[in-house]
């Protein structure tokens, strides 16, 4: 078995039915009890645990596992029960004392648990669907040996409790590699090893490579094939091949023993990863476990990997439980909008900066042009310059936050919706049934401290349609900060690029330029700049009236109007363009979500 291709596929993606490398293919086959595989079934069975962490930084411990209960889980299982699920889900992997706790990230000022808490949070979220296999790229990485060795425990106690447990490691030391029980070496995609992990020094004594004392055993047999390259290879390979029946056998044996592992019992393996990875091409430590050892991977020839032989009662069961588990899409949206909402509750940085950000706004615009005077030629200029001031304001900020909070949610909804938890559409309507009514809020504390310190029309129709407008307009400018976000993988790259286009919308809505050019007409009558602009500075301005300084007779406000703002169209038809261009913006939105998803740019 090995990938080809443009794309990276690891052993252990395709033991764990992990095909999101898009761009990648694989060739080869994978028997379970020695029965062709069938990814959806064994998907049901088991369960991924990736290298890199992917959780809710602003949740506590219990409401991770929680949520990962209520996705995971057959909708059909009551409250209460998903509920002990996760409370023994807590036990098994020691995380009592801090479930509690927010998992927390010292980047946005949310302190929370530890490095090595997190990687067995991690494992919990998939250990709540109680699945028979768990795979795990690196679970040590990143965390210090106490921490790492915590985490392998843990892991060692979920295999003797029935599950097989497979693992990559990286440069384990010797307390961690006493928790594991097999491992298969590979070269090159050859079998350099494959057997119980006890008989793995006496082995490469026989074939002439002796462990020195007091070296580590895995560090040494990664420098026995990789350094010594194809000698070292080929005689490993070939005294394996000699040796194959009797290593298997002695552990099948090892398994029934007194002390060892039932029958029935899980097994922690090992994968010891050197270069790239364990992939095709590079050695590395293929896991596996179980009662029935066999596994191959021949030059010239399909690569077979068998896993521990499961009861068939219950492996049918859980595959049931799996088909069954489909929530209602309201249910998906119900639990997303709650972890959505407490993200953004308990995120002091981000609430705080939005928050100081509007209100300061607010009362800098109404001391800016505090109590508008009506006269010709000033009062007009300043009403028009402040609602101009405003939008600019509304355009920027909720652009930069989404295109920030992007970089956190990116990660986590790509690994969910890969894991098949809950499909897009979800997670966009959860999203923004918190977002939207958020962004309402903020923009109505700017309006209410802006509007009246100012001294714009004190009506309430004037005020409502202003927030309509104002509301409109933040929207829009959160989702070109969304789209920008999604387009580019780096917080950097989106701000540059939204920076750019919100430059280029603002520049003709009116207010910077007497005469737009004929070759940017275009951009003028789609920017829904121009619309928004408008339609508030007319409201305004045909609402008033003014005082010519020259004669000193009182004029109708619209006398003043700017010339080059006019778009043809009513002060209605205006606002309901605008209204077209928020709901086109919701559509563009989902839409370029689903394409960065399926060409794999998320």
């Amino acid at each position: 078995m090995g990938p080809s291709g443009a794309g990276k596929s690891t052993l252990l993606d395709e033991l764990a039915c992990n095909n999101n490398n898009r761009g990648a293919s694989s060739e080869g086959s994978v028997l379970v009890d020695g029965q062709p595989r069938s990814a959806r079934s064994f998907r049901a069975l088991s369960c991924y645990v990736q290298q890199t962490d992917a959780l809710l930084s602003s949740g506590t411990v219990r409401e991770v596992l929680l949520t990962s209960a209520l996705l995971r889980l057959p909708y059909s299982i009551p409250l209460s029960q998903k509920r002990e699920v996760v409370e023994e889900t807590i036990r098994e992997l020691d995380l009592v004392s801090c479930a509690d706790t927010m998992i927390g990230d010292e980047s946005v000022g949310l302190k929370g648990i530890s490095g090595g808490q997190k990687r067995r949070v991690s494992v919990g979220v998939e250990l709540v669907k109680d699945p028979r296999v768990l795979f795990l790229d690196e679970p040590s990485s990143g965390l210090d040996s106490e921490a790492a060795l915590g985490v392998m425990s843990a892991l060692s106690r979920l295999a003797r409790r029935g599950r097989t447990v497979v693992a990559t490691i990286h440069q384990p030391n010797s307390m961690i590699l006493d928790t594991f029980d097999d491992f298969i070496l590979l070269a090159g995609g050859r079998t350099a090893y494959g057997g119980s992990w006890s008989d793995a020094i006496p082995f490469f004594d026989r074939a002439g490579f002796e462990c020195p004392a007091y070296k580590c055993p895995t560090d040494y047999f990664m420098t026995v094939v990789v350094r010594e390259e194809a000698a070292a290879v080929d005689a490993l390979v070939a005294a394996y091949d000699k040796e194959r029946p009797a290593l298997l056998q002695q552990q099948r044996e090892a398994v029934g023993r007194p002390g060892g592992a039932s029958a029935g019992s899980g097994r922690l393996t090992l994968d010891i990863e050197a270069g790239a990875g364990a992939g095709a091409g590079a050695p590395g430590v293929q896991a596996r476990g179980g009662a029935e050892a066999g596994s191959e991977a021949r030059p010239g020839g399909d690569a077979a990997a068998r896993v521990a032989p499961f009861e068939a009662e219950g492996a049918a069961g859980t595959a049931g439980a799996a088909k069954a588990a489909g929530a209602p899409l309201w249910y998906q949206i119900a639990v997303l909008s709650l972890r959505y909402w407490r993200s953004w509750i308990r995120n002091p940085v981000l609430m705080a900066s939005e928050l100081v950000q509007y209100i300061f706004l607010g009362i800098f615009l109404g001391a800016m042009y505090c109590r508008f005077n009506n006269v010709m030629g000033e009062g007009d200029f300043d009403r028009s310059s402040c609602i101009f001031f405003s939008l600019a304001i509304l355009c920027f900020t909720p652009s930069y936050t989404a295109i920030t909070n992007w970089g956190a949610e990116r990660v986590l909804l790509k690994r969910e919706v890969d894991q098949g938890l809950y499909p897009l559409f979800a997670y966009y309507v959860a999203r923004y049934s918190v977002i939207v009514p958020f962004e309402l809020l903020q923009c109505l504390l700017f309006l209410a401290i802006m509007y009246f310190f100012a001294g714009f029309y004190p009506a309430a129709v004037n005020f409502f349609t202003f927030m309509a407008v104002f509301g409109m307009f933040q929207v829009i400018s959160e989702g070109i900060g969304a789209c920008c976000a999604v387009a580019c993988k780096s917080i950097t790259g989106g701000i540059v690029l939204a920076t750019l286009v919100l430059l280029l919308l603002f520049a003709f809505s009116g207010f910077l330029i007497v005469k737009t050019p004929v070759y940017f007409v275009w951009l003028q009558k789609t920017t829904y700049f121009t619309y928004a602009y408008t339609s508030l500075v007319e409201l305004e301005l045909s609402s008033i009236t003014l005082t010519d300084p020259a004669t000193g007779q009182t004029v109708p406000g619209m006398q003043a109007f700017p010339q080059q703002i006019k778009t043809s169209l009513s002060y209605a038809e205006n606002i309901w363009i605008l209204f077209a261009q928020f709901g086109g913006m919701e559509l563009i939105k989902i839409a370029l979500f689903y394409v960065t998803y399926w060409t794999g740019m998320m």
